[in-house]
């Protein structure tokens, strides 16, 4: 049965107010101009009104008309969007990482892949192989070897984003890709829409060329809201949008197929850059390898431009550091900055990867790979189900191999608490600006499932048995 039109209202107001698009003591449309906006009737508007004034998202003011209440985030359940003049991330991270990335503990807190699920002894191998190459000790081509660009090419052709070798940029890794292509379309000052959660060390890059910053975080069951999303474009007036659309760090998210092509159409409309992680887009765990949100986007010449980043360090190695940039619209300024930085990306390691990929094992490799992932990701959250007496919050990745969790427990004390039991977890204050997530934190399951992790993942989740349900903000 359809909503009748005031609560359909009701519900798109407090949206936009959630959203931030009208922020706390705002003046909103007088009835007569929601009636326009909205196409309602008088009567509608009336009575909206007067539930969001009944429920504390507005007031009015005698003469003047309805605003947005002076409280409002006291009011408002769950994440809302943030604005940020200014990324101040790096000191904090770097402090927090200090103990995630401990050696003295068990990592679960970095999302870096464990050596027994990667192809350590056929990289060995491959390593050899390239060392007889008689130029493997030159420079190579900066743009990066013609032979691994031509399969990266081909490769993402096959999974729905065409281009040629020209179009690639070899990098240092992912890290180094997104940071190309963001120094390509942006300038200090400028403003980036990111989704909320979202990988840590983006925040590091942004501070690093003094972006401001817009989050939009997941919402339950849709992930990123289209209208939401363009009122705050309208709003903020973004140069870029920087998001993973495929199994996004930290919460596994997945962008359904008609979120991706809103997405692509609103940004191509006010004239968006696109940004896109895609470093996890081949560890997806039912059905088939997600197209990039790229792949929706018009390359029109002259149009805003997109820059799809990834690497090889979540699936054959993170020490390999070797990423790409793939672009039909910017490779020219993206080899411009490489320059800038480089005469060549490393030309041994390049080779090791030709030469194991010459092995076509990579596919093979992969699929053994989603299957492990996939199974240790359900056997994490039964455990830890179980053992905390469904007091954890645990939302099921679509891909990867990181939980994100939420529970009663501040994240950054948590990590504290686990340290004593010898392990690090990722707190969910490393994944935003704002402090929406930290009630939330991130664990690795490639550590695996050893008898000693077991009974460590146990005594853990133990400890939430105490301390109530979770606050259910998802």
């Amino acid at each position: 049965m359809e909503k009748p039109k005031y609560q359909k209202l009701v519900s798109d107001l407090k949206m936009e107010i959630q959203s931030g698009y009208y922020s706390e003591n705002e003046k909103i449309p007088s009835l007569r101009e929601i009636q326009t906006l909205k196409s309602c009737s008088l009567t509608t508007a009336k009575e909206a009104y007067r539930i969001l004034e009944e429920e504390g998202y507005i007031y009015v003011i005698n003469k003047s008309g309805y605003y947005v209440h002076k409280n409002i985030n006291s009011i408002i359940l769950g994440p809302q969007n943030e604005y940020f003049e200014t990324v101040e991330a790096d000191d904090r991270i770097q402090q927090i990482m200090n103990t995630v990335m401990d050696p003295k503990l068990i990592s679960f807190g970095a999302a870096i892949p464990a050596d027994r699920y990667l192809p350590i002894s056929e990289l060995h191998s491959a390593y050899k192989r390239a060392l007889l190459y008689q130029d493997t000790f030159s420079y190579g081509d900066l743009q990066g070897n013609p032979q691994l660009r031509e399969w990266l090419a081909i490769r993402s052709s096959m999974h729905g984003f065409r281009v040629s070798a020209k179009q690639i940029q070899i990098t240092t890794g992912c890290t180094e890709a997104i940071t190309y292509s963001l120094f390509a379309v942006t300038e200090p000052g400028d403003t980036v829409i990111v989704p909320s959660p979202i990988y840590v060390g983006l925040f590091q890059i942004l501070e690093t060329l003094k972006l401001k910053v817009v989050e939009i975080p997941y919402r339950p069951t849709e992930g990123i809201n289209t209208n939401e999303f363009e009122k705050l474009i309208k709003r903020h007036k973004p140069k870029v949008f920087l998001f993973s659309a495929n199994f996004n760090n930290p919460n596994g998210y997945l962008f359904r197929e008609e979120t991706k092509m809103e997405l692509a159409k609103i940004c191509f409309h006010y004239g968006i850059h696109l940004v896109e992680d895609d470093i996890y887009g081949d560890l997806f765990h039912t059905g088939t390898r997600p197209k990039p949100l790229l792949s929706y986007f018009s390359q029109m010449i002259g149009g805003p431009k997109s820059f799809l980043c990834s690497s090889f360090s979540k699936t054959l190695s993170p020490g390999l550091r070797i990423g790409w940039v793939t672009t039909k619209t910017g490779i020219q300024s993206i080899s411009k900055i490489a320059r800038a930085f480089k005469i060549s990306e490393n030309h041994p390691t390049q080779i090791c990867i030709l030469e194991y990929l010459k092995r076509q094992t990579y596919e093979r490799h992969l699929k053994g790979l989603r299957a492990q992932y996939q199974k240790l990701c359900l056997d994490y959250t039964n455990l830890l189900n179980k053992e905390s007496d469904g007091n954890l919050h645990i939302t099921k990745p679509d891909g990867g191999f990181v939980l994100w969790i939420e529970s009663k427990l501040d994240g950054d004390k948590l990590l504290m608490e686990a340290k004593k039991l010898g392990m690090a977890i990722a707190p969910g204050s490393l994944f935003g600006l704002s402090k929406h997530w930290n009630h939330f934190f991130r664990i690795n399951v490639s550590v695996g499932l050893s008898p000693k992790i077991r009974e460590k993942l146990i005594l853990f989740a133990k400890r939430f048995r105490k301390n109530g349900t979770s606050k259910g903000t998802f």
